[in-house]
């Protein structure tokens, strides 16, 4: 009973306005962390800047460096435990209330440095997301397995690998950059491309980019993403790891 009321709401809404006017937020955001001496200073009200950051376990941190940085004098340092089985161990930030629509292609880039060669087996680096009324709102993310990055989906669709033969592995104390561009879709009309340190690795077509609405489990999905989150999204169960971000930049590409 509860979920038909809540369509009744959806309907009454959408009927008086679109999607895009109620939930509009930018489709543009960029920091390179240079006017912050604390993380205090970039969680301000009302998703000015940052929205939320993700401390799962008391020895994890987040903070500003001036030691390891791409560019400028600041980056974020992100310090993790590893995940044990029932306790999954995040540090990340999060930059919420954005709008990317279906048939738009976003892109999300950064600079990350990810520190030791130790085994970093599904290791989340990048999670995009959608802000929905009821329930959560899956999304896709960027995950190290062997080494190697990959698209995995929060929902019912097949993760996308780089080419067999031709995988690149991900380069550690180093600083790289990763260009991320998903093509929205609810059907099978997507596209993900993923470059790292200015080679393409990832390039597909038809592909859902976009979760929708199953009765009883998911609902209220608007065909967008709204949330970007980046840092240690959620650590392997191998080892405690340290990376920093820099240069970050979400944006709509068309």
């Amino acid at each position: 009973m509860k979920n038909i009321f809540i369509g009744i709401f959806f309907i009454i809404l959408f009927a008086g306005c679109s999607k895009e006017k109620y939930f509009g937020g930018p489709n543009y955001y960029q920091d390179g962390f240079e006017a912050y001496a604390e993380k205090a200073d970039m969680l301000l009200p009302d998703d000015v800047l940052w929205s939320y950051t993700q401390i799962t376990k008391t020895e994890n941190s987040i903070s500003i460096d001036t030691a390891n940085v791409h560019s400028g004098n600041n980056s974020l340092k992100f310090v993790s435990a590893k995940s044990t089985e029932g306790a999954l161990s995040k540090c990340s930030i999060a930059k919420q209330q954005m709008a990317f629509w279906e048939g738009e292609t976003m892109r999300v880039s950064a600079w990350y440095y990810l520190q030791g060669t130790q085994d970093a087996e599904w290791l989340f680096l990048f999670d995009l997301e959608e802000q929905a009324p009821v329930g959560a709102g899956p999304g896709m993310r960027l995950a190290l397995v062997k080494n190697q990055l990959r698209v995995e989906y929060k929902f019912n669709e097949r993760d996308i690998l780089q080419p067999t033969g031709q995988e690149i592995d991900f380069p550690r104390d180093q600083w790289v950059e990763l260009i991320w561009e998903v093509k929205l879709s609810k059907k099978n009309k997507g596209t993900v491309k993923l470059w790292q340190g200015g080679q393409l690795i990832i390039d597909t077509q038809n592909n859902r980019t976009l979760p929708k609405d199953i009765l009883y489990s998911l609902q209220g999905t608007k065909g967008m993403y709204s949330s970007v989150e980046i840092g240690i999204t959620a650590n392997s169960r191998d080892n405690d790891l340290t990376v920093w971000v820099d240069d970050v930049r979400f944006e709509k590409a068309n």
